[in-house]
Parts: structure tokens; sequence; C-alpha cells
């Protein structure tokens, strides 16, 4: 009898996650504000140079990868970048076009912030901006292309955590249903395809 409760009880608290089991857990960081400006120019995240030049943007990891991070076969649902000639050891990420702070969430390596966006056609969307050292913006604000909103990891604070996180895991999001958990639970193609665009794409044809 014992045997049974401890593997009924095991399988309660833990059975791998998913979208829909974890989203609420991040429904309160999640803040429903509109976006007071159109988002009709779009920018690259970094400082230095022309932000609109895409020779500007280091990609380190592609969207669509699978993952071993937190859960084995994970779909990497961002692109990985940094500035290709960065201007000052402490690299600032910008907002990519006018919008809202719609939330900030995770702690440590992790720390998220996420915008959303109001295109010209009334399509509203979101820019996601992960691995922060530092966050500058509050949810709510209003922002632009102008707008600092974190910093990047240093090689050496990085190295605090196991890993190479000072890169922006940059992710642009067709919705945010799921209020951030998509971003390491996303496990297929179908998933990846229902919530996120392909950043490469995207900046392709928004950013000239």
């Amino acid at each position: 009898m014992r045997s049974i409760l401890f593997i009924l009880f095991s399988a309660f608290f833990f059975q791998t996650p998913t979208i829909e089991s974890d989203k609420n857990r991040w429904k309160p960081y999640y803040v429903d504000v509109a976006p007071a400006k159109i988002a009709d120019q779009w920018f690259l995240p970094f400082e230095g140079g022309d932000r609109k030049n895409v020779k500007n943007l280091k990609i380190i990891s592609i969207f669509g990868d699978h993952r071993d991070s937190f859960l084995k076969g994970h779909i990497h649902t961002a692109i990985d970048v940094n500035p290709a000639k960065p201007k000052d050891k402490l690299v600032s990420v910008f907002a990519m076009a006018n919008g809202v702070v719609c939330s900030i969430h995770l702690t440590e390596n992790q720390r998220t912030v996420v915008i959303k966006h109001q295109l010209k056609n009334g399509t509203i969307m979101f820019t996601t901006y992960k691995h922060l050292k530092e966050v500058y913006v509050n949810s709510g604000q209003q922002v632009n292309e102008h707008t600092k909103l974190a910093r990047l990891f240093t090689p050496a604070e990085s190295k605090k955590y196991g890993g190479d996180y000072h890169h922006l895991h940059l992710e642009i999001r067709k919705k945010f249903d799921d209020y951030g958990c998509a971003s390491w639970l996303t496990m297929n193609k179908t998933q990846l395809n229902e919530r996120y665009y392909n950043p490469q794409i995207f900046i392709k044809e928004y950013v000239k």
C-alpha cells in the first residue's frame, strides 16, 4: 500500500510540466496594457553602428534547434545573439520597436523582459529578451527603440551559473497566452509554429 501511495505521490508532484499545466504559474507577472504607439519601425536590439544593418548582429544559436537544457528535446524558441562588434564591455539591450512592457519574469541568469507591440495592420505580437543581468524598465512602461531595457551578462559573470549566458535569447512571438513558460516547454514543431516567428526571417522582413 505504501509503495502504491509513493508512486502516486511521485507521479503527481514530479510529472513533466507542460505549457498548459504550467502557464497559470506565470500569469501574475503579466500586465494587460495596450501599446500607446504603433510599431512601424524596427531596429536591432543592440546599440552601436547601424541598428538597421543585420550584419551588426552575430547569431550564436538558431531558431528551432533541439536542446537538452531543462527538458531534453526542448525546442529553441529564439535565436541567441550578440552585437558583431560590441560598443562597450557591458552590452546594453534595447527595445526593437514601439511597445509596452507586459511581463518581467524569472530571476538570475534567466531574467526576462517581454514587450507587447501592435503592427500597422492591428496585429498584436511580442518580443522577448532573456538572459538579462540588469533590468532598467518596469511592467506597464511604454517603450520605443531608444529605451534601454537591460544589459547582458559579461563572460565572467555568466561563469557563475556554469553556462554561456552572455548573449541575448531573442524571441519574436505571435502570442503570449502561455505567459512565458513556452520558452522552455516547447517540445514539438506544432507548439513552436503556434506561438513563434523565426526571428531571422522576421528581422530580414522588418528591420530595413
